[in-house]
């Protein structure tokens, strides 16, 4: 009789010692006490691993229970900003201006600076110009093959003066004197590009 009651209380302690003192995070695969792993730490059994939750299977195997700890949000710093000044072309890089052959008075030439040319924006026609800001514009031609001398071309922008918002401009080229010695009439060769400028209008 006594041993049987030895064994009863051995048991009712043994039952005691398991029970859990504090709360407990249920994972599906066990439970984790939140005094040894505090609530701001999720645990995310997908990914990662640790020692800590290494248990055998069979007796045979460790098998490491894996987790991870979340990012939570601890404080909210409010974030402004100073405007600074803004402007873009829309589809600059899909633009182009085909220079074609023209009498040299439709440009305001002199007859003995022939070769003349002229040319302005094709599809689009004019490009969209966004700033938060008024500025002014212009253009300067770019050689880079030595057939059009920058000196003796003019490139109009109009309009010339924008203001802050969007507005629609055109861009036409002429030149004179140019340079052909090479390529069969009716060809499109690549002669350079124009520079479209702003600045801020004072």
């Amino acid at each position: 009789m006594i041993k049987r009651t030895l064994i009863a209380f051995a048991v009712i302690a043994f039952v005691a010692s398991i029970e859990p003192a504090v709360a407990a995070i249920d994972t599906g695969f066990g439970s984790i006490d939140t005094e040894s792993y505090p609530p701001f730490a999720i645990y995310n059994f997908d990914k990662g691993q640790s020692d800590d939750f290494a248990v055998k299977v069979d007796g045979k195997k460790t098998v490491r229970w894996p987790f991870q700890y979340e990012w939570l949000t601890i404080c909210k710093i409010p974030l402004q900003m100073n405007i600074g000044m803004f402007i873009r072309v829309k589809d600059c890089d899909k633009a182009e201006i085909i220079l074609e052959q023209v009498d040299c008075a439709d440009i305001g030439a002199d007859d003995d600076e022939w070769p003349c040319y002229e040319g302005c924006l094709d599809n689009p026609s004019k490009l969209k110009v966004t700033s938060n800001f008024d500025a002014e514009l212009q253009g300067k031609v770019v050689d880079t093959t030595g057939v059009v001398n920058k000196k003796k071309t003019d490139v109009e922008v109009t309009p010339d003066e924008i203001s802050a918002g969007s507005t629609d401009v055109e861009v036409c080229v002429t030149a004179w004197e140019v340079e052909i010695e090479e390529g069969e009439p009716g060809t499109e060769v690549d002669v350079g590009y124009v520079a479209l400028q702003a600045r801020p209008l004072l």
